[in-house]
């Protein structure tokens, strides 16, 4: 064999290696330009959609797309691309693939269609199953033409559920589209079910009311144990929204305390008492709030020093009775012990004050502020606990 032969073959392993070792390979093409070389090139576009704040960016970028197998693959196989989408390109692509969540993963042809999608910091295996999912059969785009011509098998359904699902994309449409074509004589059917727990989050939505007024039959058919937790995560779905404020209102809160009344499930009592306390927290009903908290704690069995401060903190305000006082003093002496800082030590001082054990209370004032020194925090606020801790002994 000629020596060029030879050299030919060494500077096409040594390229080949490299890309191998370097990870994904990200072009620095704009959008238009990416939609130009896909047409001419029949690749599919690889688009990855971050944004700079977003943790699980950073984690893919740093472990997954870094991946030498993976390299090899996606360099091979698509022309890779990465997009801030809050800039403003990003911004608008992020409106028109109706991104909701960082990273997104986008397999797109030439016309700028979706072929295939994934989201967050998924692994290594993930991303290449993704990535053969967009070059072969199984596609989302193809699941989606499936389910528009008609397709509402068991296992299909499941499939393209799981698939929207890892693709962190609205199930919504999926649902109402699939019980309405569906008569209310079939909603006990297994793929009813099936959409049911894999996709139905809406605890008002029209599935979900069926499912509770007949949880007894659908718990003979399926399991209770199954029906009762489905039940049970929405609902505490539900209320983890109030909680963040999507939905800060009395009227939400009264409304899932009334539709948890209409059914029983496991769990439920736990989930009462975070919605009652909820709702005696909006309406500031203290003694309610103080039981219902004492309740949560133990049930939950919270151990959060943030948590517990918070109610510490509400208890030392606004709550009177000595024996749930008491209680919140014995949280706040675990939570000092075991995390020593200005803010917990002042809670638990606070409470120490209230209950009439002045002389702790000044104790604890003291640690607080010297911890204040040392965290660089405004010491006025401290000075002033402690001064008043000391001249109310």
């Amino acid at each position: 064999m000629s020596k060029s032969f030879f050299f030919s073959a060494f500077v096409l392993l040594i390229t080949l290696c490299a890309a191998a070792q370097g990870g994904v390979k990200f072009s620095d093409l704009s959008w238009a330009e990416a939609l130009d070389q896909s047409k001419k090139s029949g690749k599919l576009i690889f688009l990855e959609g971050y944004a700079d704040w977003s943790q699980p960016c950073a984690i893919l970028e740093k472990y997954t797309f870094t991946d030498r197998e993976v390299g090899a693959f996606f360099n091979f196989n698509f022309i890779n691309i990465r997009m801030d989408m809050e800039d403003i390109a990003g911004a608008v692509l992020a409106e028109e693939y109706e991104v909701r969540s960082f990273p997104v993963l986008l397999f797109l042809d030439g016309n700028g269609e979706v072929v295939h999608r994934g989201c967050g910091a998924v692994e290594t295996d993930e991303l290449m199953t993704l990535g053969r999912a967009a070059l072969g059969a199984g596609s989302l785009s193809e699941m989606e033409q499936h389910f528009e011509d008609g397709e509402r098998s068991l296992d299909f359904l499941v499939d393209y559920s799981l698939m929207l699902a890892d693709a962190c994309l609205d199930r919504t449409k999926l649902v109402e589209t699939f019980f309405s074509e569906l008569p209310h004589s079939k909603w006990m059917e297994e793929s009813a079910w099936a959409m049911i727990n894999l996709n139905v989050s809406d605890p008002y939505s029209e599935p979900f009311q069926y499912l509770i007024a007949y949880h007894d039959m659908y718990g003979l058919k399926y399991g209770k144990d199954t029906v009762d937790q489905k039940i049970h995560d929405v609902m505490l779905d539900q209320l983890i929204a109030i909680y963040e404020g999507e939905d800060l209102t009395l009227f939400a809160t009264q409304a899932l305390r009334q539709l948890m009344s209409e059914v029983d499930f496991d769990k439920k009592g736990e989930l009462q008492s975070l919605v009652n306390l909820k709702a005696a927290d909006l309406k500031a009903n203290w003694p309610v709030y103080a039981e219902n908290a004492v309740k949560v704690v133990q049930e939950q069995q919270v151990e959060d020093p943030d948590q517990l401060n918070e109610f510490a903190w509400k208890f030392y305000l606004f709550v009177d009775d000595e024996a749930h006082l008491s209680q919140a003093k014995n949280w706040m002496r675990g939570v000092v012990d075991r995390y020593p800082s200005a803010t917990y030590y002042d809670s638990y001082a606070s409470l120490l004050f209230k209950l009439g054990e002045k002389k702790e209370a000044v104790k604890y004032s003291e640690k607080a502020l010297q911890a204040a020194e040392i965290e660089l925090e405004d010491l006025m606020y401290y000075k002033n606990q402690l001064k008043f801790f000391t001249e109310g002994q």
